[in-house]
């Protein structure tokens, strides 16, 4: 299954110079909770962001341009987690199509606006922090959620992040079966 994983602010606003909004705490810990163990799909510009393969889960770098990418980790016995990898894949309509069709494991698509934008149509479930917020700064936005083809099926009680002076809520929207 396609999932997507974005913090959004109420003007639909995710990000501005390929950086994140707001580091909240709260988020960045259920961000890392809910893809480690999985496989992380995110376009170069994002990776670029990063700065390194997100541990305890293969990452999968999209970009036409061939990426000089480090190389997959070695595992320590020191509590490093294992599972760590990181590959390219070329075109992003192609791997979408290909990994819509397994349907037991869960690929998170993780970034940026023009990966999201594209992985739209394919995803099946969305997990999204809602910010309570407009960003006035954003040039990257996240795609509509539109309540006849998205429900919610689980809504998480309102945060508050005292460094940043912002409240948030973690909801996750389910595709609606069409009629």
């Amino acid at each position: 299954m396609i999932s997507l994983i974005a913090a959004v602010a109420e003007n639909g606003a995710i990000g501005n110079g390929n950086q994140l909004l707001w580091h909240l705490a709260g988020d960045l810990k259920y961000f890392k909770a809910t893809t480690t163990g999985h496989p992380v799909i995110m376009g170069r510009k994002t990776f670029e962001s990063i700065g390194r393969p997100l541990p305890g889960r293969r990452n999968i770098v999209v970009s036409r341009s061939r990426l000089d990418l480090p190389q997959s980790p070695k595992f320590k016995k020191d509590g490093t987690p294992s599972g760590t990898s990181i590959e390219q894949a070329e075109d992003l309509e192609v791997l979408l199509k290909s990994l819509s069709r397994k349907r037991k494991e869960e690929f998170f698509v993780i970034g940026g606006g023009s990966v999201y934008k594209a992985a739209f149509k394919y995803a099946g479930r969305l997990y999204i922090t809602h910010i309570k917020a407009v960003a006035k700064q954003a040039d990257i936005f996240f795609p509509e959620i539109d309540p006849e083809e998205w429900e919610a099926v689980q809504t998480s009680e309102i945060f508050s992040d005292e460094e940043n002076k912002i409240e948030y809520q973690f909801v996750v929207y389910q595709k609606k079966k069409l009629k």
